[in-house]
């Protein structure tokens, strides 16, 4: 279901942090898709070449109307939280670089359907601070393995993407704002549209969008073309 090229020193670290989260003693879990894009998504990420590429107009003030495009430095890290799930990543977004101010903090537990599609489910903290910087691998088997639902917003189960394969051997994870509607922390009711995409030459895209009643948005990230991350470290 899900296939990327990777070099065999990245796919050995990629492969540890596996191991050493989820266990690979058996054949269920080395074949689980989930596993592979929980791997293929693993390590930190930039989008420093698309920015540098941007045109002037679109480096400006991120803003609902407007078009723009900023730079932004993800971190996307296997975590041991049981309670949430078997499966299970935190995303930890920095604008500006690697030691810029948070713009992004997510969960993300990847699940199968009874006819085995695999659904990815967001959450946002309801307060993120404790796990700042908690981004490597050993952090990561211990800072989120008490974490309860109750500590995030959880999207609505509908909300959850459905991750298939597309052409040029590209695998995607989708919803749509017609399937997928939800109270934000807001107040206000809107659709969800979102899509992360994992393409064979190690880059990945990622591009939501929350649409309210009448129409408009609440938000888009980014407003046009998706952020396209190319990933430039493991996790270690």
């Amino acid at each position: 279901m899900f296939s990327l090229s990777w070099n065999k020193p990245r796919t050995a670290v990629a492969l540890l942090v596996i191991c050493g989260l989820f266990g690979c003693a058996t054949s269920t879990q080395l074949t689980d898709p989930r596993t592979a894009i929980v791997q293929s998504l693993a390590g930190e990420w930039s989008n420093s070449a698309q920015y540098a590429q941007a045109p002037a107009a679109l480096k400006v003030p991120p803003s609902v109307a407007g078009d723009w495009l900023d730079f932004q430095h993800a971190f996307f890290v296997p975590i041991n939280a049981p309670i949430i799930g078997d499966r299970v990543m935190y995303l930890e977004w920095r604008s500006g670089g690697k030691e810029g101010a948070i713009s992004r903090q997510r969960i993300w537990s990847f699940r199968q359907d009874a006819d085995g599609t695999v659904r990815m489910d967001f959450y946002a903290f309801v307060d993120g601070k404790p796990w700042v910087g908690k981004v490597n691998a050993a952090e990561a088997m211990t800072a989120f393995k008490d974490l309860t639902p109750g500590q995030l917003r959880g999207y609505a189960r509908e909300c959850a993407l459905r991750f298939q394969r597309g052409a040029s051997r590209t695998s995607s994870g989708v919803i749509n704002a017609s399937e997928c509607s939800l109270t934000a922390a807001s107040g206000r009711r809107m659709g969800i549209n979102a899509t992360v995409s994992l393409r064979q030459d190690d880059t990945l895209e990622y591009k939501e969008s929350g649409v309210l009643e009448d129409g408009r948005f609440a938000f888009r990230v980014p407003p046009s073309e998706p952020y396209r991350f190319k990933r430039i470290a493991a996790i270690n």
